[in-house]
C-alpha cells in the first residue's frame, strides 16, 4: 500500500518530491510523567486504606509505592528511578514536593528540574490530573528575544494534561480508529475545497523574515489498487497570483491514515489517557514508528534518492465516536544525508457534513508545517473551507502506481 506525499521546492538545492508509504522507547518527558503517575495511584492506594492522602515519607515508609508499582509494568519500569534510600528527594536531578492540606483530604504534588530555573515542572493534585508547565519569567524572556514563532515544541517536549482514570482502552481505541479510517478510505475517494496558505521565512534569531498569503483550489484523491492498496494524491491550482515560495509541502489528507489496519501496526502507540480537546473528551496517543525502512510511511525525495523519514507524534481520538480530532508528528532524528533538521506537522481535524451525498466525515481543518532544512526555517499554514465531495465509479479499475527506486 502506498500514499502518496509530495514536498518539494523551487531551488535547485531543495527537495524535488517525497512520497508516503503505508504498508519505542521511553523519553525523558515520559519518566517524569510516570514518576507522577506512581506517586498520584500510591496516594490513591493509601487513600483507601486510611482515609487521609499521606507524606512522602510515609508513602516510601509504608511499602505503598513499591506495592503499587506491582500493578504494572509502566509502574515497575518507573520505580528503577526512584532511590527510596534517598528520602525526601528519591529522583536523581528533581525536587519532588508533595503538600498535604491540613485535614489530608487532598495533597499538590511537584516534580521540578534542578538547577534550571527555565526547565519543565510536573504538577498534579487528588484529582490525578497532570499538567507541566515553565516559571512566567521564563515565557516573558522567550518573548522577548523574539522567538515565539520559532522552533515549534517538538511532541515530546511537553505531555499535555491528562487523567489516569478512566483505565484506557487501547485496543478498543485503535480498532474503532482503524475503522474511520478505512470508512475514511472507502467514502471520500476525491473532495475538493478552498485552501488558503500562510507562508513565513524565519531568521535564526526566530523573527520572521518574509512572509505571503496565497488562495487555492485544493483537491485530494484516495485511490484504490485491486490488491486493496491505497494511495494519496494532491492538487493545487492558485486562485491568487503571488511569489513561489522556495518550498511546498503536500500531504495533508494523508496523515490520518496512519491509523489504517494496514499502517498502525508499524507504530508502536501508547495511551497516555483522558483529557479534554476544545470541550470534547478525548483519549490522548503518542504514537512512534518502527525503524524498519521498508515500512517507512514518510519519505523524502531528492533526484532519484529516497529518505526514510522516521515518525513520531501525538493523537487525540475522541473518547465517543473515536474520530481523530488533531494530530502532531515530529522527526524521530535528524536526516544528516540531507541536512533536514526538523519537521513538525500540526493538524485540526472538523466534522464536514456532504449532505447531497448523506456523509459525515472529519477532514483537515487547519495544518501548520515546520521545516528545518539546510539551515533554513519555513513554516506553511494550511487553512480549508467550502468542501465538496465527488464520488468515483466503483466498477473503474485503477492502476497502481509503479515503485519507486528504494521500494
Amino acid at each position: 500500500m502506498a500514499v502518496l506525499l509530495l514536498l518539494m521546492a523551487a531551488a535547485p538545492e531543495a527537495f524535488a518530491g517525497s512520497r508516503t508509504r503505508a504498508k519505542g522507547t521511553g523519553t525523558p518527558a515520559n519518566d517524569e510523567l510516570g514518576v507522577m503517575r506512581l506517586i498520584n495511584a500510591a496516594e490513591s492506594g493509601y487513600f483507601r486504606a486510611q482515609g487521609r492522602y499521606a507524606t512522602l515519607p510515609e508513602l516510601i515508609r509504608s511499602g505503598v509505592i513499591q506495592q503499587t508499582s506491582a500493578q504494572s509494568p509502566d509502574y515497575s519500569r518507573t520505580l528503577q528511578l526512584f532511590h527510596l534510600d534517598s528520602d525526601p528527594q528519591p529522583v536523581t536531578g528533581f525536587t519532588l514536593n508533595l503538600m498535604l492540606s491540613p485535614n489530608g483530604n487532598g495533597y499538590h504534588l511537584y516534580l521540578t528540574q534542578k538547577g534550571n530555573k527555565c526547565g519543565l515542572g510536573w504538577f498534579s493534585d487528588e484529582t490525578r490530573v497532570l499538567y507541566a508547565g515553565q516559571a512566567l519569567s521564563c515565557d516573558e524572556d522567550r518573548a522577548a528575544s523574539g522567538l515565539k514563532s520559532w522552533p515549534p515544541l517538538d511532541s515530546d517536549a511537553v505531555v499535555p494534561a491528562i487523567r489516569d482514570d478512566p483505565p484506557c482502552p487501547l485496543p478498543q481505541i485503535l480498532h474503532e480508529a482503524s475503522e474511520r479510517a478505512t470508512e475514511l478510505v472507502d467514502n471520500l475517494q476525491r473532495f475538493t475545497a478552498t485552501e488558503q496558505i500562510d507562508y513565513t521565512e524565519f531568521k535564526k534569531n526566530g523573527k520572521a523574515r518574509n512572509s505571503s498569503t496565497e488562495l487555492f483550489n485544493y483537491a485530494a484523491q484516495i485511490e484504490q489498487g485491486s490488491s486493496g492498496s491505497f494511495w494519496v494524491e494532491e492538487y493545487r491550482s492558485a486562485k491568487t497570483q503571488g511569489n513561489d515560495p522556495p518550498i511546498w509541502d503536500t500531504g495533508t489528507a494523508a496523515f490520518a491514515l496512519i491509523f489504517h489496519p494496514h499502517v498502525i501496526g508499524n507504530f508502536d502507540v501508547r495511551c497516555e489517557g483522558r483529557t479534554d480537546y476544545q470541550g470534547t473528551a478525548a483519549w490522548q496517543l503518542r504514537f512512534e514508528e518502527s525503524s524498519d525502512p521498508g515500512k517507512s510511511f514518510h519519505q523524502i525525495r531528492i533526484d532519484r534518492s529516497a529518505y526514510h523519514l522516521r515518525l513520531k507524534g501525538r493523537a487525540w481520538i475522541a473518547a465517543d465516536a473515536y474520530q481523530i480530532l488533531r494530530m502532531q508528528t515530529d522527526l524521530v532524528a535528524p536526516v544528516p544525508e540531507i541536512n533536514l533538521q526538523l519537521e513538525h506537522l500540526d493538524i485540526a481535524y472538523a466534522p464536514v457534513e456532504f449532505e447531497k451525498n448523506k456523509l459525515h466525515l472529519w477532514l483537515p481543518e487547519s495544518a501548520s508545517m515546520h521545516i528545518g532544512y539546510r539551515g533554513h526555517r519555513y513554516r506553511r499554514i494550511h487553512t480549508f473551507s467550502h468542501f465538496q465531495l465527488f464520488l468515483v465509479d466503483t466498477n473503474e479499475k485503477v492502476k497502481e502506481p509503479e515503485p519507486g527506486p528504494s521500494s
